[in-house]
């Protein structure tokens, strides 16, 4: 079953314009995605890890506000980051990071978030999923982005399993899947469905716009949280 979903090119393309056309017509509104700013997009998907959109947005607006750039950031105390996102937890470690990757930023790059991988996954707190997001969503470059989120729509919709996030073969697929232009809009959309319908427990099958496409919807298949 993986073998065909990977080459079959037109469910591929038919599952990607519904995802598209269903998160313009559905999806989330967050600040982080209306913009292409280099830093607020770090940020927030430096925010994002380990936790979900909507904590994240009660306090990235107050965050920037305080911290509008990584000069100031850097000069601030941990304390004072770990109070404004303390709502976030693991507080302490996001400031420490944050005021890292923001001191490195002066440092290095002249206060600008820089644009290679190598550099932007040498940054404190910055993983594979985060270094690429910024590439995609501030530089508009066509990158393939995996994480947990990813993998589960892969195996709800198409019936492969991956290993996880670090996976080659699941980074493999979402080059094909995600076309040439990767398309940020792709990637917020599966985020969206995986929180809002395609749960795992009780999926919202009878609203999902791949319903009939999905191999899980297919088969009655429930994949439990432990999975």
């Amino acid at each position: 079953m993986g073998a065909v979903a990977i080459n079959d090119v037109k469910k591929q393309t038919i599952i990607r314009r519904k995802v598209i056309q269903w998160f313009e017509d559905h999806g989330r509104s967050f600040a982080w995605r209306n913009t292409t700013n280099p830093y607020h997009i770090l940020i927030a998907e430096m925010l994002l890890r380990r936790t979900t959109a909507t904590a994240v947005s009660k306090v990235y607006n107050s965050f920037l506000s305080q911290f509008n750039n990584p000069t100031r950031l850097a000069q601030t105390r941990e304390s004072t980051i770990a109070h404004v996102i303390s709502s976030l937890g693991l507080q302490s470690v996001r400031a420490r990071q944050l005021k890292k990757t923001a001191s490195i930023i002066c440092k290095s790059y002249s206060g600008k978030v820089p644009i290679s991988y190598a550099e932007l996954i040498s940054l404190p707190g910055v993983g594979v999923y985060i270094a690429s997001a910024v590439r995609n969503f501030a530089f508009g470059e066509s990158i393939p982005l995996v994480d947990g989120n990813v993998v589960y729509f892969i195996s709800r919709v198409f019936g492969i399993k991956y290993r996880g996030p670090t996976d080659s073969d699941a980074r493999d697929f979402m080059t094909h899947f995600g076309g040439e232009e990767q398309n940020a809009k792709l990637y917020w959309g599966i985020i969206d469905l995986v929180a809002t319908v395609c749960f795992r427990r009780n999926s919202r099958c009878h609203i999902c716009p791949l319903s009939e496409l999905c191999t899980s919807s297919k088969t009655g298949d429930r994949i439990n949280e432990d999975t």
